[in-house]
């Protein structure tokens, strides 16, 4: 089944999104898993400051994104997945697994920005 790769600035509601689309698809009858920074206990403040820790968080989500992907399961990535190469990178593992990818950008005016948080 398709990987989700969720995308966006920190804060602009990824998580909820993917949340609403893993219970649409589960409500019709869909397996779906959801990788994030919360379900691999990474501390979001710890990784995005150091850079070096910020590549192991994404070789962490990438290794669960592998062994969750299947023809039997929906896999939303919900992560910063800002980074080109990485997004590339998952569209690899995608197509290693002959399941189809697609990136979700979620997007939010500045003004907005202010008024959720």
């Amino acid at each position: 089944m398709p990987l989700v790769i969720m995308c966006g600035y920190p804060a602009c509601g990824k998580s909820r999104r993917s949340l609403q689309l893993k219970e649409h698809l589960e409500r019709n009858g869909l397996s779906v898993a959801v990788v994030s920074d919360e379900t691999e206990r990474l501390d979001r403040n710890a990784v995005y400051s150091d850079s070096g820790q910020e590549k192991n968080a994404r070789g962490t989500l990438k290794s669960r994104v592998q062994r969750l992907i299947s023809k039997d399961t929906i896999v939303i990535l919900d992560s910063l997945n800002y980074i080109k190469g990485f997004r590339y990178e998952l569209f690899c593992v995608a197509k290693n697994q002959r399941t189809p990818s697609c990136v979700v950008t979620q997007l939010l005016a500045a003004s907005m920005l202010s008024a959720a948080c």
